[in-house]
């Protein structure tokens, strides 16, 4: 949906197929997925809590990450470490500068970036960390590669693939 709405799952199979690009619970069993291709899908650990996030550059500005991390804060946990998957990297995500004017204006400086080829990038998982950052997550593990230039995953932008992959995670029973 690119937006910041999130969903908290009480029960398995709860929310299933819901438009949202936040899902969240403290329930152990509870399977949360996003779908993506080119976005960045996060997932956020407290101690007793998990979401997944699909943070595209307009859910950014909508807010999707502190919302996420509100809904955690809502549990009564709080956000600690964040998984950051497979999206676009800036050197391959060329970006019009009306929008990367204002996501700059939103989110930093620091999002901007050049690409391979020298014009206007967004830094997109870098727009992530410092969303992160501002919800009060200190640690952000962030190991993954390019969509854009790596065939195991889908991209949109790049090749116009209309498949996603799924970002899953859930609290083990205890």
């Amino acid at each position: 949906m690119h937006s910041a709405r999130v969903v908290v799952v009480t029960r398995p199979g709860e929310h299933a197929g819901a438009d949202a690009d936040a899902a969240v619970t403290a329930v152990p069993g509870c399977t949360l997925a996003v779908r993506s291709a080119d976005c960045v899908p996060v997932v956020l650990l407290g101690d007793r809590t998990v979401a997944v996030v699909h943070a595209g550059w307009r859910g950014l500005m909508a807010g999707v990450v502190d919302a996420a991390a509100h809904a955690v804060r809502a549990l009564g946990d709080q956000p600690q470490v964040a998984h950051l998957g497979p999206c676009i990297r800036p050197g391959c995500y060329e970006f019009a500068d009306a929008e990367l004017t204002a996501v700059a204006a939103r989110l930093g400086a620091e999002v901007r970036a050049t690409t391979s080829w020298g014009t206007p990038a967004l830094d997109l998982p870098g727009a992530v960390h410092l969303a992160l950052a501002a919800s009060g997550v200190r640690a952000i593990h962030d190991d993954s590669g390019c969509t854009a230039c790596d065939r195991r995953w889908f991209s949109h932008r790049a090749r116009a693939e209309a498949g996603r992959f799924a970002t899953t995670a859930w609290l083990e029973e205890r």
